[in-house]
Order: structure tokens, then sequence, then C-alpha cells
């Protein structure tokens, strides 16, 4: 049921969030340049990376239960895995057992922490099932091919492809030292699991492409039988390949430090230097209209090209037809806005140290031993970054405005900021900071203060996730936009002169932007008498009375939020509240609300109030 209402609240806002943002206003300010938001619903299938960022409890309620079933009913018989698509019928290769697009890896894990939950066996069984289908993926050489019972196709090859690889890696670790979402395996499995995830590190380090006699990294596919980088897809051909390359140095480095092996260390510390070596500097890839282009920009950067020449080591792009070109250009534009050629996949890598190469590991403190920033402002007493790698990107800065810049490290303005912020001091993060697993930082506050956090509405919306550390937070009903036409929900609540707030995990950095945090001073009334107290009350009761009263008329058709104007934040609003989302509506709000004239609040009304915001009707006729 809770999926359902998700996704009716996706839909919902949808629609709202297509109205222009000229025309979100009264009728009074319509007439400007539009600049159109869109939104898109949940996922067609399984949004398993969603559910492996629910808390431990989540996984014994009756929705993960269900997913667990589910996971039982769709495994593949004699093969124990997953088609990349779980419900979806498929024909062909794909009909086959996959670690593409997250699964197999994903259901085993759901299975573990269900049983976890329930101790039902049937979960464990099934995982156990699902595990046996990873033993069956690897070659004997070591490597882990895509999709089960492929021969002679790219899905035949060992793949690095969207992370499949070190997935699977993650998993046979804790499998082999029985922790994680692992203790309860046998000692047999586990031993199976560090046999397997041997033998896939040394075949990591043997397919490692070495350019002149120096070691670089890796393609996303390798040859299942040479080991040689291999193609994939039209335009996925044989290169040195970043984003996939960036997971693996990110695994095989904490193992080097974990187990001192000298021969990792020399192949991460390769790879390092090799990111370091082709990174991209004064250069900026962004959307232009409904293309993207590489713009020039002084001081940009770093960011890398997704595929590089073997031979040359310069970006290289390709098409369908799987022409080589070295200049984005001169791709189709629909391979162009289809496909991600840039992106900062090596920003951490290359911010980590060298690991020792003689053997002696498993103390390597590099990251945690470097000073984490701090920055101050009028309001903001000091906040102390701890996400180091992006930490230089974070600032506080003061008169947030429309046309501010919203992080550090995006170029990205504000589109909407409401009347209560105008003006106020506010934290610039990194937008790269949504990575993060951790606590992103502590604010401490100079003077009483209200801290608003402003929260993409894709992570609650599309995927259902709240931050955590917000639970107790006021929602304000109070909408902020981008220029790149993303909405932020915003949360507010009070903090007093020296405390300390920890501003938390975003949750996931997948199809979402960073959090924002602005701040304001507020005054302090201080402790009245009983007798105050008393006729506050009174004049409190009276006043709710009078709200709850049946002939309440409408202070302003529309203003759902009740702040004198109707805004697109009124629809986002009305649209959550029929979606049976968790957000509050006053009574009055509720009342505003009613734009058909016949006293029921129903997708009617919220399809009258998008009409009048979109200025298709000038008002609600009754």
């Amino acid at each position: 049921m809770k999926i359902q209402r998700r996704k009716t609240a996706a839909a919902l806002l949808s629609a709202v969030l297509t109205v222009s943002l000229a025309n979100a206003v009264l009728p009074a300010e319509r007439g400007k340049a539009p600049v159109v938001l869109t939104a898109s619903a949940a996922a067609d299938d399984y949004p398993w990376s969603t559910y492996l960022k629910k808390s431990s409890d989540w996984f014994g309620s009756s929705e993960a239960i269900g997913v667990a079933d589910d996971c039982i009913r769709y495994q593949i018989q004699n093969e124990g895995g997953w088609r990349k698509g779980m419900a979806t019928e498929q024909t062909g290769d794909w009909a086959h057992s996959t670690v593409d697009n997250d699964a197999t890896t994903s259901q085993i894990r759901i299975l573990m922490r269900v049983y976890a939950k329930t101790g039902q066996q049937k979960y464990f069984d099934c995982a156990m099932r699902g595990v046996e289908c990873l033993f069956k993926l690897q070659y004997s050489n070591g490597g882990y091919m895509q999709v089960l019972n492929t021969p002679g196709t790219y899905h035949a090859h060992i793949t690095l492809n969207d992370g499949a690889y070190v997935h699977i890696l993650e998993i046979m670790k804790e499998m082999s030292t029985k922790t994680g979402d692992f203790t309860a395996v046998s000692d047999s499995y586990a031993q199976r699991a560090k046999q397997s995830l041997e033998a896939a590190i040394d075949c990591l380090l043997k397919m490692q492409i070495t350019v002149n006699g120096v070691k670089t990294a890796w393609c996303q596919q390798h040859d299942e039988n040479t080991l040689a980088p291999a193609k994939a897809r039209a335009y996925e051909l044989p290169s040195v390949c970043t984003s996939e390359s960036a997971g693996v140095v990110t695994f095989l480095y904490k193992y080097a430090q974990e187990t001192g092996r000298g021969d990792i260390a020399a192949a991460v510390n390769a790879a390092i230097a090799w990111f370091k070596q082709v990174a991209l500097y004064n250069i900026e890839w962004v959307s232009q209209g409904d293309d993207k282009v590489v713009v020039q920009k002084q001081g940009a950067g770093p960011i890398w090209a997704r595929f590089y020449d073997i031979d040359r080591q310069i970006p290289l792009f390709s098409d369908r037809d799987s022409s080589v070109h070295y200049n984005v250009a001169e791709i189709s534009q629909e391979r162009r806005t289809g496909y991600a050629w840039y992106g900062n996949w090596g920003k951490n890598v290359i911010g980590l140290s060298p690991l020792p190469e003689n053997g002696q590991g498993g103390t390597q403190t590099t990251e945690l031993q470097k000073q984490e920033p701090e920055y101050a402002g009028e309001f903001v007493k000091k906040l102390v970054v701890h996400d180091i790698t992006n930490g230089e990107n974070w600032s506080v800065q003061e008169n947030l405005k429309v046309g501010a810049r919203i992080f550090g490290d995006r170029d990205f303005t504000y589109a909407i900021v409401p009347n209560e912020l105008a003006g106020a001091e506010y934290i610039r993060p990194a937008c790269n900071s949504k990575t993060y697993t951790g606590d992103l930082a502590e604010l401490t506050a100079a003077a009483p203060l209200t801290v608003y956090v402003m929260v993409d509405t894709r992570l609650s919306v599309e995927q259902g996730i709240k931050p955590r550390w917000l639970s107790g937070w006021t929602n304000t009903g109070m909408i902020a936009a981008s220029s790149n036409t993303e909405t932020f929900e915003i949360f507010a609540r009070e903090l007093d002169a020296d405390e300390t707030l920890t501003l938390g995990s975003n949750m996931t950095g997948s199809g979402v932007v960073n959090y924002t945090v602005a701040v304001v001073p507020r005054e302090v009334i201080p402790d009245t008498t009983t007798t105050t107290t008393t006729t506050t009350t009174a004049t409190t009761t009276t006043t709710t009375e009078t709200t709850t009263s049946e002939t309440l008329m409408p202070s302003l058709r529309g203003d759902v939020d009740c702040n004198g104007l109707v805004q697109i934040a009124d629809a986002i609003m009305l649209a959550r509240y029929l979606a049976e989302d968790q957000i509050i509506v006053t009574v009055q709000g509720l009342n505003n609300a009613e734009t058909t004239g016949d006293n029921a609040l129903t997708a009617e009304d919220s399809a009258r109030l998008l009409q009048y915001l979109a200025g298709v009707i000038d008002g609600f006729g009754f």
C-alpha cells in the first residue's frame, strides 16, 4: 500500500511540476519566461538500491516480506539468479540470471536481511540458491560473467559494468568472514566465498590494462578467455573506463589496507596515478537546450571522460555504428544526450594517498588523518565538514536569493526561494557529498536560529526515502527550486545559541542532488506567568473552535499552505495530501483547497488548481 501511495504521489507531482514556474504565482505575476519542471514516477520494476538503504527494522515489515516472497516467486529455476527486470518476462539472453542493473546481488542481500528479522528458513534457502548462482557465474580464471548461459555473446564477457563485479566481491568478502548480511552462513560457504574472492581479485590484477609497460585501469568488460579489453554495446568499445575503474580502485584500496598485499597496493597506486594523468580541467559538460556540449570554463574540473583510447590515452567516443571519435560533438545528438560521456568518477580516487607496496598493510588511515574543513558565518558559529574529499567545495554564504549558486561544485542556481528564507545566511554544500555515507557535517549556532533543510523532492516522492536524522523536524510545506528544474521540500527545527546540530547523510546519491541548508535568527520569547499562559490557552481554544466551524469560509481559494499566495507549493502540497503522503494540512488549508465547489477534495480539485496556476482559467467560478 505504501509503495502504491508513493507512486500515486509521484504521478500527481509529475503533473504538478510540468506547470511553468512563471505561472506558479498569482495572476498579476504571470507572463514571465517559463521554466518547466518535470518529475518521473516510481521505477517500473523493484527499486533495489532504495530497499537496501532502508533501516534494519524495515526488513521485518510486511512490505519487505512481500518483496522477499516475490524474490522466491521469480527466482529462475535451475539457475538460482534473477533477471534484471525481475517480474518482467524476457526472451533470449535476458531471460537468464544476471548481475546487470543490481540484479541477483540485491535479491540475495534482501533475502538475508528478511531472514535475519523473521527467522523463516525459506528466505535463507532462496538466498543460498542465489549465492550458488554467483559461483556459477565465475569462470575458472576468477572473472564473473554478466549473464549466465549466454556463450558467444558479449554477455559472456567478464563484466565490471555498473559495479556488478564489485557488488559480487563485496558479498564474497562478507561471506568469507561471516560478517554483514552473512553472519548466518555455514563455514563451508565461508570457505567457498574466500576462494571465490581471492580468485576474482587475482583476475582483476591480471586484467589491469598495461600501456607501454605502465599499468592504467580497467575496461567495462574483458574477454572471458584472453582477459583483454572487449566490446559490449555498439558504442562501448575496448577502452580504459573511468566509471567502473573508480569502484574497483575503492574496493581494492580497502582490501590492500586490510590484508597488506603489496601486489594489490601496486595495482591501486598505478590506477590512482593514471586517474591523475587523464583528469580534465577548465571544461564542463553541460546541457544546452535539448543537447549536451563541452564548454570552456577557467578553473573548472577535474572531470573525466568515461572512456579513454587505450593507446593514445585521450577521451574516446563512439556512436551506434561503432564509429570512433575523439570529439563528443561528432557523434549523434541521440547518443550525445543519452549516455554519461563525462563525469566526476575519479574525484575520490585522486584524493587517495599511495599505499605502501612492501606488504606492510592494515594500518592505513590516510583519508581520516586529513584535516576536516571548518567554516563560519554571522549566525553559523562553526561548520565542521566530515566529508573531507568534497569539503573544499563547502562554504557559508550570505543573502540567499534567486540566482544564488546552490552548490560549490555545480553551477545550478536557485530559481525559487520562499519569502521566509529570502536574504538568509545559508550553507552552500558540495553536491558530490550526496554520495558520502556518514554524517556530512556539524553545525554550531552563534545565536538562537531556525534551521531549514531543503531536500530534493525526488528522494521522498520517487524513492520513498526520508533521511533518518530529519525525524522530528517540521515539514514546512514550503518549496524551493533550482535552475536545472529540480524542487526541494523544506524541513525546519529550532536551534539554541551554542547548540550543535548534526547534518546527516543524504541517504543516496542516485538520481538526486544533495540537500542544502539555510539559517534564520529567531527571537527568544521569555517565559510568561501562569496567568498569561492560561489566557493564551483559552484564546487558542477559541481559535481552534472557530477554525473547525462548518461555516468557515476560504481566505483565498487555492492557498493550501495559508501563506497568502497561490503558488506551485500549494499544488504540490495538495497532491501529496490526496496521495496520502506524510504531510499535514491545516483545516483552513483544506478549506482553501476546495476549488470545484462540490465540498469534497478530489483529484479534480488538484487539476483545477493546476489549470489556474497555468493560466488556463482565471478563477474557480464559485
